[in-house]
This record gives C-alpha cells, sequence and structure tokens, in this order.
C-alpha cells in the first residue's frame, strides 16, 4: 500500500541504493523492486568507525557533539562530516542533470539524506547536524527553470494512509 502511494505521487524512472541490505529490502517493501536500480555505494551511512558496533543511542550525543564542533573530526577508524559531504556530493551533482528530466528515487540512510539536502541547498557539511530526518520518511527536491527545489522534507507515507 506504501508502494502504490510513492508511486502515485512520485512514479519512479529510476532507483538508487546503497550495498547496504537494509536499502535494498526498503525499496523491495516500498514495491519498487520492479524498477531499474543501481547500487551505489556514494550513498552509504557515513562510517562510525569503533562506534559502529555500539547502540546508536548510546554515542550519538558524543559524536554529535564532535561533529557539531568540528566538521572534520574523524572518528577512530571512522570517516568525517567533511569526507561524507564530499562523496555524497558528487552522487548528488551526478543525478542533478538526470533529476530535471526523470524522476530519480534514492533510498538511502538519514546522513546522507542530510547532507544531499544541504548540498542541493548550497550549504556546507556544518549544516548536516542541523537537520533531523525519521524513520522511512522521504525528502524530495523537484526540478524548475532554475535547477531543484526542496519540496518535500521528512515527508511519511504511512502518516497519510487511511
Amino acid at each position: 500500500m506504501v508502494g502504490e502511494a510513492l508511486r502515485d505521487r512520485w512514479p519512479v524512472d529510476r532507483l538508487v541504493v546503497s550495498s547496504r541490505r537494509r536499502t535494498q529490502q526498503t525499496a523491495r517493501a516500498a514495491g519498487l523492486a520492479d524498477v531499474p536500480t543501481t547500487v551505489d555505494d556514494r550513498w552509504t551511512e557515513i562510517d562510525f568507525g569503533a562506534y559502529d558496533d555500539r547502540r546508536i543511542g548510546d554515542v550519538m550525543a558524543e559524536l554529535a557533539a564532535a561533529w557539531a564542533s568540528d566538521v572534520s573530526y574523524v572518528p577512530p577508524g571512522g570517516e568525517s562530516m567533511t569526507s561524507l559531504h564530499e562523496r555524497v556530493g558528487e552522487a548528488v551533482a551526478e543525478l542533478a542533470g538526470e533529476a530535471t528530466t526523470s524522476n530519480i528515487l534514492v533510498v538511502t540512510h538519514a546522513t546522507p539524506i542530510k547532507s544531499a539536502v544541504v548540498w542541493l541547498l548550497g550549504g556546507g557539511a556544518e549544516m548536516i547536524m542541523r537537520l533531523r530526518v525519521s524513520l522511512a520518511s522521504i525528502t524530495a527536491f523537484r526540478p524548475v527553470a532554475h535547477g531543484l527545489v526542496l519540496s518535500e522534507f521528512n515527508w511519511c507515507p504511512a502518516r497519510h494512509l487511511s
């Protein structure tokens, strides 16, 4: 049902997912198994390094404070916000032109979504920590004469089904 609501609102021409299994499972659960799909690891979640084995709720305050004060902070064995923003920016730049004439759906993780929004709005990596992305939400950009504009942020289809 969510997949139908999604396709009614946004027909999908192409799907991009990270190699993480959960993004591919989410796409299938949304009824998008038949859409031409590209796996692109630039859309993978930020590498939390030594923090990966710990519950996010237990470490996020510490990591958020570190990244909020210095986006170049790299957790042991992990990745900085700056590095994530650069790789996501490359992926977004590649899709931006195609997105003016095709509906591209990217199924990814919270931090890459925030980075893509910031990148498309012309901001730097320091803005990533100022956004919150809800689980199973949709963020959308629509083409207009002067480029892409943010048209949806944190839209949750399940909240709108009756």
